[in-house]
Order: C-alpha cells, then sequence, then structure tokens
C-alpha cells in the first residue's frame, strides 16, 4: 500500500479504537486524534495517522498513544515516549524513521573470534540493528569502539572490567528514534600491547615486560632478554593502518556505509587518546570521535605540555566533530579523571577556532571516576551526539 504523506507525520500500526496521540508539552499534554488510513497486518488490526505540524523544528518531543478502548501505549519506564523523529512509524512498541517491514529481527551481535591484519589476531564483535535480516536495501553507519572486549553485555564474559553495555544502550535508543540505526564494531585490543598500540607515534612509553608463554625456572628467567629500559615510540599509526583493514572488512561483509560522514570511534582512556590521534592525525577516516576521559597526560613534553593538547591547536582545521568528557575523580578517594587535561584540551580547541555546540562537545560529569559504569552511564549523551537521528524519507 502506497500512502501519501504529510512532511511530519506519526503512523501507528497495531489493534486500536479511535486512538489519540497525546503529545506532552510544559504545561499539558496536547491531544491528537488520529485517523485511520488503511489496514494493517492482519483484519483486526489498522494503520492510523496524525500530522505533527505543532512540534517545534527539532529537540526532543514526548508521546504516548489512548488507544480509545481503555488501554495506552507507552513505555514500561516512563509514562511518555521521547524521540527526536518528525516523521515516525509506531509499530510494535517501537518508533521508526521510515516504514519497516511487518515483523523486524531483533538486533544481535556477532563475535569474530581472530580477525587477522598487520596487528596481532584479536576479536572483533559486531553488532548489527533491529531489521538488519530484513531491510536488505538498507546501508547503515558505523561505529568503531575501542577496546572491544568490554563494548557489549552480550559478551561480558570477555571483558576485563565490565561492559560498557553497547548493545543494551543503542537497542534502547534506536527503539525510541534517539539514535540513527549503525552497525557497532569493537575492535579488540593488543592486551599488553594496548598502551603502545594507542599511544601516538609522537610520544613515547617504556612497554611492559612480555608475559612467558610457558612456565620458566629462575635459571631460565636470567638468561632472557631483560625489559628494555629505554621508551619506545607510540604505534597509533600502525593501528590506524590496521582500523583500515577492519573498515574493508566490515564494508565488504555487511552493509555498512562506506565514507568517512558515515564513521565514528568512540574510546576511554588511551582509547580516547586513541581517537582523538585518529580525529587529527588520519580525518579521512572517519569525521565523528568520541574520547572519553583521554589519556592526554601521556604525550606530556620536557616542558610540561601535552603534545597531544598542543596539536588540537596547531594543526591545520580539521573537519570533525569530537565529543571530549572526563569525570571529576580517578578513583573515590583520589585524582581528576584528567578533568584538567581536558579542561586544557577545549580550551585549544577554542583557540583553535573550533566552535563548541557544532564542532565539539565538552561534558564534565561532576562524581564520576575512571571506570568503565562511568563511561556506560555517558554511553547514551554519547550515541545521540555521534549518530543523531535523521527523518530518512522511506516511508
Amino acid at each position: 500500500m502506497t500512502l501519501s504523506l504529510p512532511p511530519r507525520s506519526f503512523f501507528y500500526l497495531g489493534h486500536a479504537y479511535e486512538p489519540t496521540l497525546e503529545i506532552r508539552l510544559d504545561d499539558g499534554v496536547l491531544r491528537l486524534p488520529m485517523s485511520w488510513v488503511g489496514s494493517g497486518r492482519s483484519a483486526d488490526e489498522g494503520i492510523w495517522v496524525a500530522e505533527l505540524s505543532s512540534l517545534p523544528a527539532d529537540g526532543e518531543w514526548q508521546f504516548r498513544l489512548d488507544l480509545g478502548d481503555g488501554r495506552c501505549e507507552q513505555p514500561e519506564f516512563a509514562p511518555f515516549y521521547t524521540t527526536t523523529l518528525r516523521r515516525v512509524w509506531f509499530q510494535d512498541h517501537q518508533a521508526f524513521g521510515y516504514r519497516p517491514a511487518p515483523v523486524v529481527s531483533p538486533p544481535q551481535v556477532v563475535k569474530i573470534p581472530e580477525f587477522k591484519g598487520r596487528l596481532s589476531p584479536r576479536p572483533l564483535y559486531i553488532y548489527l540493528p533491529r531489521g538488519y535480516d530484513e531491510h536488505t536495501e538498507k546501508r547503515y553507519p558505523v561505529l568503531y569502539m575501542h577496546d572491544g572486549q568490554n563494548c557489549f553485555e552480550a559478551f561480558v564474559d570477555d571483558s576485563y572490567a565490565g561492559s560498557w553495555q553497547a548493545d543494551i544502550t543503542a537497542n534502547l535508543l534506536i527503539r525510541q528514534g534517539l539514535m540513527r540505526e549503525c552497525i557497532i564494531v569493537g575492535v579488540g585490543n593488543g592486551q599488553e600491547q594496548r598502551i603502545l598500540e594507542y599511544l601516538p607515534p609522537y610520544a613515547r612509553h617504556l612497554p611492559p615486560p612480555r608475559r612467558p608463554t610457558k612456565p620458566v625456572t629462575p635459571e631460565e628467567a636470567a638468561e632472557q632478554p631483560q625489559r628494555p629500559l629505554r621508551p619506545v615510540s607510540g604505534r597509533a599509526n600502525h593501528t590506524a593502518a590496521y582500523y583500515r583493514e577492519v573498515a574493508a572488512y566490515v564494508e565488504q561483509t555487511y552493509r555498512a556505509l562506506p565514507d568517512r560522514d558515515a564513521r565514528a570511534t568512540c574510546g576511554s582512556s588511551m582509547g580516547g587518546l586513541l581517537s582523538v590521534y585518529l580525529a587529527w592525525e588520519h580525518p579521512d577516516f572517519a569525521r565523528h570521535h568520541a574520547a572519553l576521559s583521554p589519556s592526554f597526560w601521556i604525550t606530556r613534553n620536557p616542558d610540561g605540555s601535552m603534545e597531544a593538547v598542543n596539536r588540537l591547536r596547531s594543526l591545520p582545521r580539521r573537519d570533525v566533530r569530537l565529543w571530549l568528557d572526563s569525570g571529576t575523580r580517578s578513583t573515590p578517594t583520589r585524582g581528576d579523571d584528567g578533568m584538567r587535561d581536558t579542561q586544557l584540551a577545549r580550551a585549544a580547541l577554542l583557540a583553535a577556532g573550533y566552535d563548541e555546540g557544532r564542532d565539539f562537545v565538552y561534558y564534565l560529569d561532576e562524581g564520576a571516576i575512571h571506570s568503565e559504569t562511568a563511561w556506560a552511564a555517558r554511553l547514551p549523551l554519547i550515541f545521540q551526539f555521534l549518530f543523531p537521528t535523521t527523518d530518512d524519507d522511506l516511508l
């Protein structure tokens, strides 16, 4: 069935008797009667529509449905749904920016145990959004998350400090139309080599000793090469090349959009530093980036300045969007989670002419510490920044 649509409209597919769309306002509730426009998936279902001409041009708004027979369609956890869409198809308790298939498959996370490239083999964790199986003509933006072992609750047993629950957060946001449907790729880290892999080549670090692959006697240990006494340069340039290999695989295997405007990166601590490095040193890879509690301190120069922050100010202007944040404590009892460093980074961005609110967002999470739990709590804001919803003209 083809429907002629006004520019702003709300469609409901389901069981109802003279439904009313209720929109929450500051001073009450606006009730919009809905019109029947066609039959649904079965004889007792219908398709109903209301125009949304009274909504502001952008921003969040809240709604629920009075189905006209004593029932109300609303979320379990709140009295109203929240969305940013201006053209909505509401079906099976989910908001879509387009008309979905009659039955939509749930999101899933698949694991590739050993992805091989120029870095050592490591797992990839790939989140595919709802309806991926049915909407075979649809292509998706991609979010590349560092420390992939920690990203998804579906594979929490692989994590070393708890998961970010990126799959749970994406599910919740996408269901309400607060985040674009996307593919999320958790790229595993190099474990003992993680710091060097995430460290920019303009910084140096003393690498950790290699773990023995088998038990050794004290005599054998004494004969083995000792840990080098000199720091070595970071290898984030090799990691950037590896991410291009990962992106090529994802774009060949899944329906991923291939251009930089449809790619994002996200990481915390050393992973946050890697996202900043990718944004400024490899800007053709991705346009959107999130740096949570980034480890700027590890790039400190002999004069006390941090090279990663200096380069935000001195390099030619990049066409990027950056989320920059920190908590206020490294642990519950000490430190500041790099708060002063991120404030210096914010000042460097402003000095370089970047527009706060358009080119970057700075967020200070009062009371948050340097932990997966704190980063997971900020993820809803970050996901909405990286991939905000757009009204797809596909109804």
